[in-house]
């Protein structure tokens, strides 16, 4: 492995809670459990009622050698909680690295090693964008073991970020050059941070590697917001938020979103911005439908080309 500055990174470990006491203690276990052992954690509490904040305090005494600290958030929900984090983060080199954590996982003990030896060899010029990603193991709340997420079919891209997320946040390192790009992006203009992200490095000229090698154990139970995009109930629960008209919603909020990042877009990002914004507001569906078809975007799996397609039809994308 290239270390850059001839020293391993310190990743900068970025956790959001709220009403985690159930499960937030194995998270940070496994956390103190990382074969790399140079992290820190930044913990951005969106006001916790239950005995949270007590573990979350109770972990930083026991972890000296480690800067662990506790902020009160923005108590405007999980996105906007993560971008506190985001916006929040200082103290950091320009080679450190910085990881989305989600209070009710437990990370496998080489999940940063993992990201940093792909992230440290990676062929990036000065300044590029940098974004790994990784598969996760699903498992039900005892952790016990119910499948594992899906591979890409098709290739990344800023074509694929417009319409969908291909990585969970769970999983996903990054480096200082995507955090900056980030912190240009008005935490309200963001449909989801993992989702903000994929757009952001893909659509600014960044690299991004998706591990096939699962890196967590990812919970699969009622209190999370979007589960896998493998189980059966939540393609049910997205084809009825289509319905409802939330992905018109979060259409608007991407426009939003890459528009704050306009000037970093690439040439070919910003010509896929256009067409995607072209196809969402045309008034007639026939006119959608051929936008769509020549607009260069995709989705990942049959599933989802067929929800764009009944999208545009009834005019919910």
């Amino acid at each position: 492995m290239t270390v850059r500055s001839g020293r391993l990174p310190t990743v900068h470990v970025l956790l959001a809670s709220y009403r985690g006491e159930r499960y937030i203690g194995e998270q940070l276990a496994s956390i103190a459990a990382q074969s790399h052992t140079a992290w820190n954690l930044l913990i951005s509490d969106d006001g916790s009622n239950d005995t949270t904040l007590e573990i979350c305090q109770a972990f930083a005494a026991s972890q000296p050698q480690h800067r662990v600290r506790v902020i009160a958030g923005p108590k405007r929900r999980s996105t906007a909680n993560f971008f506190h984090l985001i916006n929040t983060i200082d103290g950091f080199e320009e080679d450190d690295l910085f990881a989305f954590c989600d209070q009710d996982d437990v990370w496998l003990p080489e999940k940063l090693a993992r990201a940093v030896a792909v992230l440290q060899d990676a062929p990036l010029r000065d300044g590029q964008a940098a974004l790994y990603g990784a598969r996760t193991r699903l498992v039900d709340h005892t952790l016990q073991p119910i499948g594992i997420s899906r591979l890409p079919a098709r290739p990344l891209g800023f074509g694929n970020a417009l319409l969908q997320n291909i990585a969970s946040g769970n999983t996903m390192v990054f480096n200082a050059a995507l955090l900056r790009l980030l912190r240009r992006i008005d935490p309200a203009h963001a449909v989801l941070h993992d989702w903000t992200a994929y757009q952001a490095v893909t659509g600014c000229g960044g690299w991004m590697h998706f591990d096939p090698e699962p890196c967590l154990l990812y919970r699969q139970h009622d209190h999370n917001l979007i589960g896998s995009q493998g189980r059966s109930r939540d393609q049910v629960q997205r084809v009825r938020m289509l319905l409802r008209g939330q992905y018109r919603v979060w259409g608007d909020l991407t426009e939003a979103a890459m528009n704050d990042i306009r000037d970093h877009l690439t040439p070919e990002a910003t010509r896929l911005l256009r067409n995607f914004q072209h196809m969402r507001h045309l008034p007639h569906f026939a006119a959608r439908l051929r936008a769509g078809a020549g607009s260069g975007l995709w989705r990942q799996t049959r599933a989802g080309r067929a929800s764009f397609w009944l999208g545009l039809a009834l005019n919910r994308m």
